[in-house]
């Protein structure tokens, strides 16, 4: 199950649970929870690293996160600066984490 399905099957449960005591109202966080922010920018960070660090192709470096939720993620590399920078993106709904490669830090979360 991923992190989606997950908050989504905890929504359920609270509303289930709320409907259940008689509540009229469920108070939803408007944020996405802290681990879900984390996970975003794990994903970007990783995948930067494992494309401009390593040097090897996005269809390599996905099976490094086998089992990890990737797959509930978007991920765009932009190479249009390589070989000085580049940056990948990893998106999951409105959260959008961003990890940028450069020559001297390698790669590094910028948002």
């Amino acid at each position: 199950m991923g992190p989606g399905n997950r908050i989504a099957a905890m929504v359920a449960a609270a509303s289930l649970g709320a409907a259940s005591a008689g509540a009229a109202t469920i108070d939803v966080p408007t944020a996405p929870p802290p681990i879900i922010q984390i996970g975003s920018a794990y994903v970007a960070k990783q995948m930067c690293s494992c494309l401009f660090v390593a040097g090897r192709s996005e269809a390599s470096c996905r099976p490094e996160f086998k089992g990890q939720g990737i797959g509930s993620f978007t991920v765009a590399a932009d190479r249009s600066q390589l070989p000085a920078r580049a940056s990948v993106t990893a998106s999951l709904g409105k959260l959008v984490a961003e990890a940028r490669y450069s020559r001297r830090y390698g790669c590094s979360i910028t948002k």
